[in-house]
């Protein structure tokens, strides 16, 4: 099952399989629900159809970490109306022999980034999908160069390197304890900006705040902070 939240925040738009065969549904979200509500109603809508017809296992895929997170046990959920979603979500993956949940970004699933484009309206050029990362991404030359440290590469992006470890075709960030942190593009940083700055309770966090509970969740990528800031002020609601 993959799940995806229109930009309007209107309509939520999820697919599952069952038997080799694809559905898919949308389902209207109140003008007044935050983009998690949204998300987790799509989840738990999900969900319930797959129960409703009877299947014994379950494969969620989402590009919200902070739902993906929750729902794996990683971090708590704590927001009162996200909690009635989440607590019914785990009460019904129980009934099922098997459930996967997992984190993948818009850009890297077809599937996914079809029926975000279903919800939104928009039409994209068959064909078109982006598997690696682009010249400009930060990651690129780090991963080029630990891919093959032989080639030559500035001295500087060596000495980058030297705090990273590349795991499955995934960079990661080696902290000076030794945990390993997930390294982020400019896409999927800011979905979770946004989903840290609407914060577990609901509230909006500040930029400081922000960085410490990306960290925590196991994220990163240089200009955290910096980000953070610009995200925080740039806040209508703040």
């Amino acid at each position: 099952m993959v799940h995806r939240v229109g930009p309007d925040q209107e309509s939520a738009s999820f697919l599952y399989r069952l038997r080799g065969a694809s559905y898919d549904f949308s389902l209207p979200i109140e003008a007044s629900a935050t983009n998690n509500q949204a998300k987790y109603r799509a989840v738990l809508k999900g969900i319930q159809l797959l129960r409703e017809v009877k299947a014994d296992a379950v494969e969620i895929f989402g590009d919200s970490m902070l739902i993906v997170d929750q729902l794996t046990g990683r971090s708590e959920c704590k927001d009162d109306i996200l909690r009635i979603y989440y607590e019914d979500c785990l009460q019904l993956l129980k009934e099922f022999k098997s459930a996967i949940i997992e984190h993948i970004p818009r850009n890297y699933n077809e599937e996914a980034n079809r029926l975000a484009q279903h919800a939104s309206g928009y039409r994209p050029i068959q064909g078109a999908m982006i598997l690696e990362l682009a010249a400009d991404d930060w990651r690129k030359e780090i991963a080029d160069y630990l891919k093959d440290p032989s080639r030559k590469v500035d001295r500087r992006v060596r000495f980058q390197a030297t705090k990273y470890v590349l795991l499955e075709d995934d960079l990661f960030y080696r902290t000076i304890d030794g945990v390993l942190l997930k390294c982020l593009g400019t896409e999927e940083a800011k979905v979770l900006m946004g989903e840290n700055h609407e914060g577990a309770c609901g509230a909006h966090q500040s930029a400081h705040k922000m960085k410490w509970m990306i960290r925590n969740n196991g994220y990163y990528w240089p200009t955290i902070l910096e980000d953070c800031f610009k995200y925080y002020k740039g806040c209508q609601v703040c």
